[in-house]
């Protein structure tokens, strides 16, 4: 459908290129430039641009989106480019736009400006293309002919603005292309290159079951079971998402329950769901459900309206590796027999995201969260092993690696063990062999049996004996408590590093409410610790992060040639922002969640937190492909980084990195 403008439509962020158009004109001149012009308003999946379709002109997106795109008629289309509202479709037509219309021998430029009286009239040559552009969902497109162009080339400012465009379009095509060569020449790709969007995946909007918030539970049911294709229910009010309601609802929230199904169906929803933009990739999608332990993700487009539905299916059903998803429902389900075969799954994993240039903090995020699933079936296998059930409550804890969400191969162990106070366990009412101050064997014996399960898995015994099976890493809340105090009292160096791995723990498995006295345990016990931290940070003195000093060339070719990203800035790192979350109250967290905390107290800047997340990622890239190229290649596993190996971008990026994480060393060491 198109309609002839009169006026041209004022559209936010659109103003600079329509006011361009009719820069410098008289109203009658301006009016005859917008009779020129057409607005086209397409739907979903309409095809803006034809494959070999003469091109006449160029578009202006004023709302919604559009794709580029090479059709397949054996696969899936090969998406090239999202174009979002206020952005121009045509771009790669402007060179045969210039040639037709100027001379080679006269080139527009500042000393010969070409006014339209000077322009050739030459019809537009047809230069066949295999590129087509749809419309991802309802979309409004200013179409500006050729003709329009000529007519106003004169105007400096059109032209300098085209130019712009051209130019970052141009980049952003040279930057994709180089990534994708990279990804398939140095990380050795094997798969279909296609990353797949969830608009190509998901059920679109018009398929989906949707309700209001005052429909009954019985009529939302109905609608369910007439549709065989999904297993939920998006729940809308003024076209806004206001929750979900998944056939597991309906068994857990209604039929258990006995409540009514004339009720509305709002009382039973998840309220406020996680979504995702339909322009997410598959990784996304992916990772948000396992991170989130949901099955049904509500789509939405760019005005956050309802885009569509992509399910845990949608994604076993992709033309995509399904393994992650597949880890996760092994996991929960693993046998002791089966323990040694799942390391392998994992790596699978690992080395499909690392392939699919998953970001580096996304990727450590998931296989974290795997890891943390095969701990946790270890533990549920350990206790089914033993004679009876726990007498009192307890709690799992990792440190190191695991605990920080960084680990990737798995490593040594390093864990401990927390259970309940000998007066609460005294006050139980049930009696059992391992009852009263006896609990003290029953907890030796699990964590004995956990550490054998997790050997099983893949992880090795700790050279170190930092391990819930030694005594020394496991006992009640008064022993921890204890334990601390004598740390923080006398602050040798031994117990300064039991210390410092101590202080990366996280809760893994156990009772929640334990968690939390524990966690208040810990903060006591910094109270009057002062001289603890002074000696932690003394450690680090000793211990700084290279400087890494201008010009670029001397720092890689003369002075360094080889980094060892672990002992020389993971580790101060780590330490560095410890320190500094320790001395601020912060007890618990991951190294990110610390630097969010430090950014809500007002001790980092939100640029600095920015920075110093974007620093991390890139060190943890380095680092985590370095060793994970080592892996494969069956070479010794090692953190040093050969500076010679690295283009001139990449020095400059791993310097400013550690430039920037020395500064969070800096500035903790400023306290003291």
């Amino acid at each position: 459908m198109q309609t002839a403008l009169l006026l041209f439509p004022a559209k936010k962020g659109a103003t600079n290129m329509l006011h361009l158009l009719t820069k410098n004109l008289t109203q009658d001149q301006a009016t005859k430039i917008e009779n020129q012009c057409q607005t086209f308003h397409y739907n979903q999946n309409d095809t803006i641009l034809h494959a070999n379709d003469s091109r006449e002109g160029i578009f202006l997106v004023l709302s919604g989106m559009a794709e580029v795109y090479i059709p397949s008629q054996k696969s899936q289309d090969e998406v090239l480019e999202i174009i979002k509202s206020n952005e121009l479709i045509g771009l790669s037509n402007i060179h045969h736009f210039l040639t037709t219309n100027f001379p080679q021998t006269q080139q527009p430029g500042p000393t010969t400006p070409l006014y339209p009286d000077q322009l050739p009239d030459q019809p537009a040559q047809h230069n066949p293309t295999l590129i087509q552009v749809r419309a991802i969902d309802e979309t409004e497109a200013l179409f500006i002919p050729y003709t329009v162009l000529k007519e106003r080339w004169s105007e400096p400012a059109l032209r300098d603005y085209l130019l712009d465009q051209v130019s970052s379009r141009l980049h952003d095509v040279y930057h994709s292309l180089a990534e994708q060569i990279n990804m398939s020449t140095t990380m050795g790709l094997t798969a279909d290159p296609t990353i797949l969007r969830v608009q190509d995946i998901m059920q679109p909007n018009q398929a989906t079951i949707q309700a209001k918030t005052t429909d009954t539970i019985q009529s939302v049911a109905e609608k369910l079971s007439k549709n065989s294709t999904t297993t939920a229910a998006i729940i809308l009010k003024n076209e806004i998402i206001q929750g979900i309601v998944t056939m597991h609802d309906f068994v857990n929230r209604v039929i258990t329950s006995g409540k009514s199904t004339q009720d509305q169906v709002q009382t039973i929803m998840t309220q406020n769901p996680i979504t995702i933009q339909r322009t997410a990739y598959y990784y996304e999608a992916l990772t948000t459900m396992l991170l989130n332990g949901i099955k049904h993700l509500p789509v939405t487009s760019e005005n956050n309206q309802l885009a569509g539905l992509v399910t845990l299916t949608d994604l076993l059903q992709a033309k995509q590796p399904t393994a992650m998803l597949q880890n996760t429902e092994t996991l929960k389900s693993a046998t002791i027999e089966e323990l040694p075969q799942i390391k392998q799954q994992l790596y699978s994993t690992l080395t499909t995201m690392l392939q699919q240039q998953v970001p580096i903090l996304t990727t450590l995020e998931v296989m974290n969260t795997l890891y943390d699933q095969l701990i946790s079936r270890c533990i549920e296998l350990s206790v089914k092993e033993m004679p009876t059930a726990p007498p009192t409550k307890f709690c799992f804890y990792l440190m190191g690696s695991g605990a920080r969400k960084e680990q990737f191969l798995l490593t040594d162990q390093d864990h401990f063990l927390v259970y309940e106070n000998q007066s609460d366990l005294d006050n139980q009412p049930n009696s059992t062999t391992y009852s009263g101050h006896i609990a003290t064997r029953y907890f030796a014996d699990l964590s004995q049996k956990i550490v054998e399960n997790l050997e099983l898995a893949g992880y090795k015994r700790c050279t170190g004996d930092m391990m819930a099976s030694n005594q020394i890493w496991r006992g009640t809340l008064e022993e921890w408590e204890s334990r601390l105090h004598e740390w923080t009292l006398k602050s040798t160096n031994d117990r300064l590093l039991l210390a410092q791995n101590f202080f990366s723990y996280r809760h893994i498995a156990g009772d929640d409410t334990l968690h939390q006295q524990f966690q208040q345990t810990v903060t006591d016990s910094l109270d009057r610790a002062k001289i603890f931290l002074y000696r932690l940070s003394q450690l680090e003195r000793e211990n700084p992060i290279p400087t890494l000093e201008q010009p670029i060339r001397s720092m890689f070719r003369r002075n360094k040639k080889q980094l060892d990203l672990k002992k020389e800035v993971l580790f101060p790192y780590h330490h560095s922002l410890q320190i500094l979350a320790l001395m601020h109250g912060i007890t618990y967290g991951t190294p990110i969640e610390k630097i969010d905390q430090l950014h809500e107290k007002k001790i980092l800047s939100e640029n600095f937190q920015k920075d110093l997340k974007a620093s991390i990622s890139t060190i943890l890239n380095y680092y985590v492909r370095n060793r994970h190229q080592q892996h494969q290649n069956g070479e010794e596993l090692t953190s040093t980084l050969m500076l010679t190996t690295l283009t001139t971008r990449e020095k400059e990026e791993l310097m400013l990195s550690i430039r920037l994480i020395k500064e969070l060393q800096s500035h903790m060491l400023s306290y003291y």
